[in-house]
């Protein structure tokens, strides 16, 4: 009867431990989660469900994760290599410049794969070359601008690897400039979206992604003809009037990838999807994505900083970025100050703009030139997500900043005199205030309590189950 009683006890036991755990485990079943200052936990949206295998959703101004699913794992990119192939042209040479079509780029790839009917010896335009990359997915002109750009086909993925590598693309290789199939040939979600926002900062990239068709005028070789884009959203196959931009892909090992770039209400999205199924899941892939950013996302100017917004139905106020305890710039001087881009902070829709935190690093050179001078960086954070980030640039009208002019124009509230004119190069300044904050205000870590509730719940078991075990030897 005894040894019946605490089978049962024992049973009741385990079970409090499954229920303890769970219980735990559940506050984290959507993901981590961090704290704001004053102990509100901070939730990220959830996004949908997706086809693919890996995808991300990165706002292109700020560089924000709003949704990931499987962001660094390994996937072959297919012709979504030719974004990283366009941009390290665009860099590298002039769209003016005469490529002429070489044997190798006529020949060395597939005579049936895509291609945009180049054929040895033609010569066309950098430029009308890009179109038929991007446009119409040119296997063969991404060597011939290859060979023109770098001097070799080697040299110019020598190019790629060094600008991939430069943009933080830790996950990637690259083993040729069109994207067909290379076990060699690979990169993550993440590093594809990389990728993809730096391009979108190159204006002549946006004007080629974003064309539905070009007019290919006649060259020595072929007489004019329309190229038009793969990508289902801009060349009509489906409706999309976001779209603005973007890159198909498609092997055998690769699956079906897409890159699309979106535009709605003051928020540009770029969405990566990779090994999807089929081409319609990929293009119902990325539109869940993008849909789901622009329905869930709000996006405020840096400018706004200070003033009163309105989210989710409640009034709050940006963190400044000009203001540091009493101290506030001179109005007749703030006009000096701005931003080195637009200053986008984006967040969930139903967040406060006063649940971020802004951190100031003011980091002067020793000289300070007339024009624009970056002073400094600004950092907006919402939880553990950086949510937006700028340069500070201020701009001097006269030429150059003496000590003395600097003793009587200078802000007093940036930088103190005596440290204006060192070499700060190898060391950041936190502002006070900032600094007194992160002290003070540190965000509470939610996963570490998680990790010490199982603990404790273990630990309290066995103890249990020992108590028992000595029990019944006595007996």
């Amino acid at each position: 009867m005894r040894l019946r009683s605490k089978k049962n006890l024992i049973r009741l036991l385990v079970d409090a431990l499954l229920v303890s755990v769970l219980a735990v485990g559940s506050m984290f079943a959507a993901g981590s989660a961090s704290a704001s200052t004053d102990g509100e936990v901070l939730i990220w949206p959830s996004g949908p469900n997706l086809s693919g295998d890996g995808a991300i959703l990165m706002d292109a101004d700020t560089g924000s994760i709003l949704y990931e699913k499987n962001i660094y794992d390994r996937f072959y990119p297919a012709s979504t290599t030719k974004i990283l192939t366009t941009l390290v042209a665009l860099e590298n040479a002039d769209l003016s410049e005469i490529v002429t079509v070489s044997y190798a780029a006529d020949n060395y790839v597939s005579k049936t794969s895509s291609r945009m009917g180049l054929v040895e010896g033609e010569q066309v335009t950098l430029e009308q070359a890009l179109y038929g990359i991007m446009l119409e997915s040119g296997n063969e002109a991404t060597y011939a601008v290859g060979e023109h750009v770098g001097g070799s086909i080697a040299r110019f993925i020598k190019m790629m690897n060094w600008k991939a590598q430069s943009l933080g693309c830790d996950r990637s290789h690259f083993a040729n400039s069109h994207g067909l199939h290379d076990d060699d040939h690979y990169t993550c979600p993440y590093d594809l979206a990389l990728i993809s926002r730096a391009a979108y900062g190159n204006e002549e990239f946006m004007k080629i992604t974003g064309a539905a068709t070009f007019a290919m005028p006649a060259t020595n070789k072929n007489p004019e003809k329309i190229l038009t884009n793969h990508h289902w959203f801009l060349n009509g196959t489906q409706k999309y009037d976001r779209c603005i931009g973007g890159k198909t892909g498609a092997t055998n090992q690769a699956g079906y990838a897409l890159v699309t770039y979106a535009r709605k209400d003051g928020k540009t999205l770029i969405s990566v999807v990779m090994h999807a199924p089929t081409w319609n899941d990929v293009y119902a892939d990325s539109r869940k994505l993008l849909e789901f950013g622009f329905d869930n996302f709000n996006v405020y100017k840096m400018t706004q900083a200070g003033d009163s917004t309105t989210a989710g139905g409640m009034e709050s106020t940006l963190p400044s970025m000009f203001e540091s305890g009493d101290n506030k710039f001179d109005e007749d001087r703030r006009e000096l100050l701005s931003t080195g881009t637009e200053g986008i902070i984006i967040l969930p829709s139903y967040a406060l703009p006063s649940d971020t935190r802004r951190e100031v690093i003011f980091e002067p050179g020793r000289e300070i030139g007339h024009g624009d001078n970056v002073i400094g960086h600004v950092t907006y954070t919402y939880g553990e997500r950086v949510v937006g980030s700028a340069d500070i640039v201020y701009y001097l009208g006269d030429d150059p900043m003496t000590q003395e002019k600097y003793n009587r124009d200078w802000p007093r509230f940036l930088i103190p005199p005596e440290e204006a004119f060192e070499d700060l190069a190898s060391r950041a300044r936190i502002w006070p205030e900032q600094l007194r904050e992160a002290r003070k205000e540190k965000p509470v870590e939610l996963r570490p309590l998680m990790y010490g509730a199982m603990i404790t719940a273990v630990i309290l078991f066995i103890g249990a189950l020992a108590i028992i075990i000595v029990r019944k030897r006595r007996l």
